[in-house]
């Protein structure tokens, strides 16, 4: 029984060592497929890995050239920045040689338009101090002198140029126009004062000859008309200074009464009735001079008794209303009739109030002054001295002083436009002020001895000077009033009514130049044509 069982167990045993191989078995093939599996997932996972750093790797790789591309990029965008700023530059650069270019371009055209005109102009000036020495051709003087006012008028030159002046002056002289010529009728001593009158539209003079004249202008002439000479005086007399009357009506003449000089008088004329005989006023004192009318016309001031007294009279009487310790070379009275001046021996400028009863003002100006004048607007002063200067004051204040004169100034007048002033001097010059541009040179008139008195016609176009001279002319003693005109623009339209044709191509190129192109110097005669001037057509 035992053994049934022990067999029994054993074939148990043995069925279940079957069994447990079979499992054994199963589980070694499960275990060897988990074991595949396993190498199969160790390998996927060592793949994995190896891919993953592969991965990373690459990642790396792609990081590094990332930042290389970063790197080179920065790289590429600081040069791009550094060629930009540097293109920037370049254009800064190019734009200010440009404007540069441009600059020394205008520079360069500016400059040489200002040589050009610099040349014309000393061109122009050359050429009207060579139009004086062609007096005995007229036609060629006054084509010079006219060519040369027309260069400095096209290049801009100073209007009132003194040789461009003078150039068409003397042209205008020796072709004998009526603007030019003197006035003649005083003797023995020429005339020695001027006045003009512009609502008559007259010159009055009055000289040491007696005479006193009125200048009637007609015909293109100013005519002589007599109103007083010694014969008529029955009487000597020497006629030193001579005014009108605001309203033309009045004519003061003073001077002096040779026979008794403590007892001398002066005349006052009815104009309205020159052939009348004048009014004596008394109580005037050796030399009488510088007569001023008051702008009322109801009296007039004058200085006399050798310049040591200033006397109003009211054309009845006359008084004395100024006693100077200095001897006045010359007084004046402003347009408003309110202030006097004198000119001071001693080089004082002396200034009366009239209003506050001639209460005075005195201002050391030079070692002798010998004449003043009051300016247009009545506030400035002109004074002249004895060594021929001229000193501007403007409300007692000494501004300026004028250089030019060498002598004695012995008058100064005023245009009555205000614009210009003349000068008159024992240096036998006249020097003619642009007084609005008194840093410019003035004109010189010179064809005379030395000037006793200056005026300005009523029209302001000529100039007329009386002058004292023992000059010999070819007539004898040149005793004449001296006339010049003023208005270059009329001077210069005068001139192409003297010439009946323009220069020839000889005359341009001698008395111009070779290089300057032709040009007619009258518009109503044809040119010529230069040989080196093929652009210019004849005639044009």
């Amino acid at each position: 029984m035992y053994a049934f069982v022990q067999q029994t167990e054993a074939k148990r045993q043995a069925e279940l060592a079957i069994a447990n191989e079979a499992k054994a078995t199963q589980q070694k093939t499960i275990a060897e497929r988990e074991r595949d599996n396993a190498t199969k997932a160790q390998k996927a996972a060592e793949d994995a890995r190896q891919a993953a750093v592969e991965a990373q790797k690459a990642e790396e790789f792609q990081k590094k050239e990332a930042e290389k591309r970063r790197a080179q990029a920065e790289v590429a965008e600081a040069e791009a920045k550094k060629q930009r700023a540097k293109a920037e530059e370049n254009a800064i650069a190019a734009r200010k040689a440009e404007g540069e270019a441009k600059t020394n371009e205008e520079t360069a055209i500016k400059n040489a338009k200002i040589a050009e005109r610099e040349r014309y102009l000393a061109t122009a000036s050359r050429m009207a101090i060579k139009s004086k020495e062609l007096s005995n051709d007229p036609m060629q003087e006054a084509l010079v002198a006219q060519q040369a006012y027309l260069f400095n008028k096209k290049f801009d030159g100073y209007p009132y140029n003194s040789d461009i002046y003078s150039g068409l002056y003397y042209a205008l002289k020796n072709n004998d126009d009526p603007l030019t010529k003197s006035l003649e009728a005083h003797k023995n001593g020429a005339a020695r004062t001027l006045a003009t009158q512009v609502k008559g539209n007259h010159i009055y003079s009055g000289g040491s000859d007696g005479q006193i004249i009125r200048w009637n202008y007609l015909n293109n002439q100013w005519n002589a008309e007599v109103i007083m000479d010694e014969a008529k005086r029955n009487e000597p007399y020497l006629v030193f200074s001579i005014d009108t009357s605001p309203d033309g009506q009045l004519l003061a003449a003073g001077g002096l009464f040779p026979v008794n000089r403590d007892a001398n008088y002066l005349e006052l004329y009815d104009l309205n009735n020159i052939n009348a005989a004048p009014k004596k006023i008394t109580g005037f004192v050796s030399d009488i001079g510088n007569v001023h009318f008051t702008p009322d016309g109801k009296g007039l001031y004058a200085r006399d008794n050798s310049g040591f007294s200033i006397r109003y009279s009211d054309l009845v009487t006359a008084k004395e209303v100024i006693n100077s310790k200095e001897k006045i070379m010359s007084l004046t009275l402003n347009d408003n009739g309110t202030m006097l001046a004198g000119a001071g021996a001693n080089g004082n400028l002396y200034v009366w109030d009239i209003a506050k009863n001639y209460a005075v003002t005195t201002l050391k100006i030079s070692r002798g002054l010998t004449a003043v004048k009051f300016a247009p607007d009545g506030r400035q002063l002109i004074a002249g001295d004895l060594d021929g200067l001229l000193y501007l004051v403007n409300n007692g204040i000494l501004i300026r002083k004028l250089a030019g004169h060498s002598s004695y100034i012995e008058d100064i007048e005023f245009n009555h436009a205000g614009t210009f002033m003349a000068s008159a001097s024992k240096d036998h010059t006249v020097r003619l002020w642009n007084f609005r541009e008194l840093n410019q040179q003035p004109i010189l008139l010179t064809d005379h001895d030395w000037a006793w008195t200056v005026a300005f016609t009523p029209d302001d176009s000529q100039l007329m000077v009386g002058i004292n001279t023992v000059r010999q002319t070819a007539t004898g003693v040149d005793q004449t009033i001296h006339a010049y005109p003023t208005n270059l623009e009329v001077m210069k339209d005068i001139l192409c009514t003297k010439v009946d044709r323009n220069m020839t191509a000889e005359e341009w190129e001698n008395f111009v130049a070779k290089d300057l192109d032709y040009e007619k110097t009258c518009e109503n005669y044809p040119g010529v044509q230069l040989k080196n001037q093929g652009t210019k057509k004849a005639g044009k």
